[in-house]
């Protein structure tokens, strides 16, 4: 009599990346406020024309960490996904950080304070630059979510592609 014939392996249907997916969330989360601090460094050490490569650099971190800590593999799609979450967490979070600068910008002391400030380190005409921007915070909003999502969405995509290769 022959022997029985082995089972065949059971394949492994990869999780769906959403926020139902908790480590695909808690990735996304780290990724996002990696990304805001990738970008406040970035923009001291470097010419402000390389700030969508901080913002690609951290989705494609947020592909590499979830397969580090999952070891499931991405499609490009899954790693877009993965970096619009992180997209969106820190689009959160700098939305919640403008809108308290704004809010300290009500009180006039606050902006006489921070006119000096500025004024002690020669930057008067950034500092009028920012006020003027803060005149329209739905434009800097709108433009801030559009850079968090298309860029991090790219980044996870790459990161995803880039990984996928053994």
């Amino acid at each position: 009599m022959p022997p029985p014939a082995a089972p065949e392996p059971a394949s492994v249907t990869p999780v769906r990346i959403g926020f139902q997916n908790g480590p695909a969330v808690r990735v996304a989360l780290l990724a996002g406020v990696l990304s805001i601090l990738l970008s406040a460094i970035g923009e001291q050490v470097a010419p402000p024309v390389f700030a969508p490569i901080w913002l690609i650099a951290s989705g494609m971190l947020a592909a590499f960490l979830y397969k580090l800590r999952t070891g499931q593999r991405l499609s490009a799609l899954s790693g877009a996904r993965l970096g619009w979450i992180s997209g969106i967490f820190g689009f959160v979070i700098v939305a919640g950080l403008l809108g308290m600068f704004l809010a300290l910008l009500h009180d006039p002391a606050n902006v006489s304070l921070l006119r000096s400030q500025w004024m002690e380190r020669g930057r008067q005409a950034d500092f009028d630059q920012v006020i003027a921007q803060m005149q329209h915070p739905l434009k800097l909003l709108l433009a801030l979510a559009g850079s968090f999502v298309l860029f991090t969405t790219f980044g996870g995509a790459i990161g995803a592609r880039l990984l996928d290769r053994d």
